[in-house]
């Protein structure tokens, strides 16, 4: 008998697991979600290994939701959105750390010896997300890609504004909120401020005279693209779904069009075939299943590549664009699994 259980690997608060979990369940799949902020209270671990067998069996049994990961019958695991683990308030600073370690070491070891499909393996997502790395690979592949500084120096900054006709732009390379969700996780009581966001940034003469907080923290500039409109391009599977973004009908939305509290209009995009087939070859260059691409449209008709993200949202693009069918898409991968 074939193996039959689709593994999610999230938090309890991912509503994309939420919708995905829905459709699989609907085409009469199993699925187990296994919410990391389960672990280890609120789940038993118990796995042997022998050199008689060459794999690991046994089972990761989940008491919230009463199901059982049984890792000899596991199809395929889409790793989402996992967060911190649930560990108890009461431990030390010390014990906390030991803890974590050991509990990311122990099923890291597991996901890394489970053979089958993924969307995608964890340690194909994290080196998928270094963006210097997705600018060379981009290039090389033929993308046009934006001409970008990274440093800690304030003069290579301004060196760089005058090269680019003092049109760069600056932007975040991990986290827009500068590390709130990450401090969340080890202050379970909540935070006391409001995380703060820092969207794409253009430099002007006043943050041109706030520069030396560059040598603190390595800083990305990048020489700034006109836009006709910006494109969301989502790679799932073998298949690529591409949305307009009409960015460019908003003041506020015209630097970076992450503000959800505006109507931007959102199309279905076609792709020159040539674009289509760089972005897939780049997402398939590091071993993923998925990621969601940003690209510019530029006023005289070309296409710059930005970033890609390889644990990306896409819901939100479906929610805008019906006819981008990628929650069926993903759910039609997991299904199908190696075979």
């Amino acid at each position: 008998m074939g193996r039959n259980q689709i593994v999610i690997v999230t938090n309890m608060d991912d509503l994309h697991t939420d919708d995905v979990i829905l459709l699989l369940q609907e085409r009469g799949h199993e699925v187990v979600r296994l919410n990391t902020n389960d672990i280890p209270l609120s789940t038993t671990l118990s796995l042997t290994f022998s050199d008689k067998s060459s794999v690991w069996k046994g089972s990761i049994a989940i008491h919230t939701n009463g199901r059982v990961i049984d890792l000899e019958q596991v199809r395929s695991v889409w790793w989402r959105r996992p967060q911190r683990f649930g560990l108890p308030l009461d431990l030390s600073e010390q014990e906390r750390a030991f803890a974590n370690d050991e509990l990311d070491h122990a099923l890291r070891s597991v996901w890394a010896s489970l053979d089958c499909y993924w969307i995608s393996r964890p340690d194909a997502i994290r080196v998928a997300t270094w963006k210097g790395n997705q600018l060379q690979r981009a290039a090389r592949l033929g993308l046009e890609v934006p001409r970008t500084l990274l440093t800690s120096d304030p003069e290579a900054v301004r060196t760089f504004y005058e090269q680019c006709g003092g049109q760069i732009v600056f932007k975040v390379m991990t986290d827009p909120f500068l590390g709130a969700p990450k401090l969340a996780q080890t202050h379970p009581e909540g935070l006391s401020e409001q995380p703060f966001i820092t969207t794409t940034t253009l430099i002007t003469a006043s943050e041109l005279a706030r520069l030396d907080s560059v040598r603190l923290v390595p800083c990305l500039f990048q020489e700034y693209i006109p836009k006709r409109l910006e494109l969301r391009v989502t790679v799932i599977g073998d298949d690529i779904f591409a949305a307009e973004i009409h960015s460019q009908e908003h003041e506020q939305a015209r630097l970076d069009w992450r503000n959800y509290t505006l109507d931007i209009p959102y199309r279905k995009a076609t792709l020159p075939q040539d674009i289509a087939d760089r972005c897939l070859t780049l997402v398939k260059s590091y071993g993923l299943n998925f990621s969601a691409l940003d690209l510019i449209l530029t006023p005289d008709g070309r296409y710059v590549f930005l970033e890609s993200n390889p644990n990306g949202q896409f819901i939100f693009i479906e929610k805008m664009v019906p006819e981008l069918r990628m929650t069926e898409a993903l759910a039609s991968c997991l299904i199908r699994g190696a075979n």
